[in-house]
């Protein structure tokens, strides 16, 4: 079974050095120093995000924002340990603040408590909806629905958090990252998306949040 991946982002190279050779006891490890190289390296199979705030190049605040539409978990980690930074940053995606100074041992045991359970996404369902992450693959009710490489990560990333509304921008930003779209691009993906499930008889799967963006309500049980 694959080792969960955790990408440390921290601009002080030494204590890069020892988170990595600490979490990479029991997980794999990628370390970048800026937000830009955090960007970069945030891809797919990274399954949780320690993310320092106070980065030479951008706001972590910022980072996270661009990183929201992420599967991974962000635990923040700064020496911003007042009530204002902590709610920024819980707003802005985080999913645990841990504030320096901090005990390895914590810090290591808030990472087990995200990870915990959680194995690589093989795949995820709604209902007769499954989408095999990675065979790249989707089904309605077995039967299979030939989608293009924007419409199967689109439908990746909010059936990965059925509930969690994500906003044009953080779509467009995990849609489009080579390149800026046309203005009315991801309408044109969602469209068709919602034309080729309803056709394959998985109707209303994707709701419009007015003003907002889209969301996957979760399914009855």
């Amino acid at each position: 079974m694959q080792r969960p991946k955790v990408l440390i982002v921290e601009d002080d190279v030494a204590l890069a050095e020892a988170l990595a050779r600490a979490i990479g006891r029991e997980y794999d490890t990628v370390v970048a120093h800026t937000g830009g190289d955090a960007l970069a390296l945030a891809r797919p199979d990274v399954d949780l995000i320690l993310l320092d705030l106070n980065l030479p190049d951008m706001d972590g605040i910022d980072v996270a924002q661009h990183l929201a539409a992420h599967a991974a978990d962000i635990v923040m980690l700064t020496a911003r340990s007042d009530v204002a930074s902590r709610v920024r940053g819980l707003y802005a995606g985080a999913d645990d603040y841990v504030s320096k100074p901090f005990a390895m041992d914590e810090l290591l045991a808030r990472i087990f408590a995200r990870l915990r359970g959680r194995s690589r996404a093989v795949g995820v369902r709604h209902g007769a909806l499954a989408l095999d992450v990675e065979g790249r693959a989707c089904t309605v009710a077995g039967v299979a629905v030939p989608l293009t490489a924007q419409e199967f990560e689109l439908l990746h990333a909010l059936l990965e958090r059925q509930g969690r509304v994500f906003a044009k921008g953080e779509l467009e930003d995990r849609l489009f990252a080579d390149a800026p779209p046309a203005s009315n691009a991801l309408e044109v993906v969602v469209s068709r998306l919602r034309k080729k499930l309803a056709e394959a008889g998985a109707q209303g799967v994707i709701d419009t949040v007015r003003g907002l963006g889209y969301v996957v309500r979760e399914a009855p049980q």
